[in-house]
């Protein structure tokens, strides 16, 4: 658990000879810490920056206290982005690919930030498939508005963490969730926001959706109970369709999801059972087949895979640990 501040810098501090960048992944329950500690970071002159997570992974246990440290070879350059107003600023450039060394990107950006999906295509847009990506989104267990992204100097509001760094990255990536209706046109969207699928206002033509396939989800809660279970995707022919998880309905019948979706895009309602999930884990790690020497295993899942799980999420984390 966490203790005072100076005693969490001392312990990183007994890790390493050197002064690296330091990519700190807490659990959320510590967030009233954060500003604490990375004051005292600043006098010591330590270099600080992550996020706030709803849990941990550790091997193959979830945890809800505690943090991931993982120190930043040297020659890691950090990118400090906000999308606050739905709009990014860098608080400097982006770093420049250098063309003699393999270098790959770690992304962390706050899941509430409305324009995800254009910060992700400035990315793709300034290094292509140069160089690979992996990260995660930043966030609270109970989706509270808060800032849940930090630099050396404090908390970004809809913060994002862009890091280049030198060394060579292997992703995959599997889900495991399988088309069960549609498809439906999202006819009208604003970022993350579907007013309509279908020319309907979205949130009762996707409850109405759901609620053919199992009446039991009648008057249940959006959040954690039916999303969890029945997610949105964007068809995408020939790869894994992309997820986008309703958070909230809004009073005009409006669907809030995670990262925007583009007008007219044909969508699905999506469901999985524990053995697809489960095993789309196992294949994605089988998928990195045998990339050599590994430094790093990083590992990150959807929260609201987790809430569908429930306490077969450890069977998951078992499988990708072994």
């Amino acid at each position: 658990s966490f203790s005072g501040c100076s005693e969490f810098l001392d312990c990183l501090q007994a890790e390493r000879s050197d002064d690296p960048l330091w990519v700190l992944l807490f659990a959320d329950r510590h967030a009233e810490s954060v500003p604490g500690v990375l004051a005292a970071a600043r006098e010591r002159g330590m270099r600080l920056c992550g996020g706030v997570f709803p849990g941990l992974i550790d091997g193959s246990r979830r945890v809800g206290a505690g943090w991931i440290s993982n120190p930043q070879p040297e020659g890691t350059q950090l990118a400090v982005g906000s999308l606050a107003g739905a709009r990014l600023e860098w608080s400097s450039p982006l770093p420049e690919l250098a063309s003699t060394q393999s270098s790959s990107a770690m992304v962390f950006v706050d899941c509430l930030a409305a324009g995800i999906t254009g910060f992700l295509e400035v990315l793709f847009d300034t290094y292509g498939n140069r160089i690979h990506y992996a990260g995660a989104g930043t966030g609270f267990h109970d989706l509270r508005d808060a800032p849940s992204v930090f630099s050396e100097s404090g908390f970004v509001e809809s913060g994002a963490l862009f890091l280049l760094v030198p060394r060579q990255l292997t992703v995959s990536v599997q889900h495991g969730w399988r088309r069960i209706a549609g498809p439906f046109i999202a006819t009208r969207t604003s970022g993350n926001v579907i007013l309509e699928f279908d020319w309907s206002a979205a949130g009762p033509f996707y409850r109405s959706q759901v609620e053919a396939q199992d009446a039991t989800m009648c008057g249940r809660p959006l959040f954690p109970d039916i999303n969890a279970v029945y997610p949105l995707c964007i068809g995408k022919e020939g790869c894994e369709d992309v997820m986008r998880d309703p958070m909230r309905i809004g009073d005009a019948g409006e669907i809030a999801v995670l990262s925007d979706v583009t007008e007219n895009s044909a969508m699905y309602l999506a469901h999985g059972d524990v053995a697809s999930l489960i095993a789309a884990a196992r294949q994605a790690v089988i998928d990195c087949g045998q990339p050599g020497a590994v430094d790093v295993a990083f590992v990150s899942d959807c929260y609201s895979r987790a809430l569908a799980l429930g306490e077969a999420f450890g069977d998951e984390l078992a499988e990708v640990s072994d």
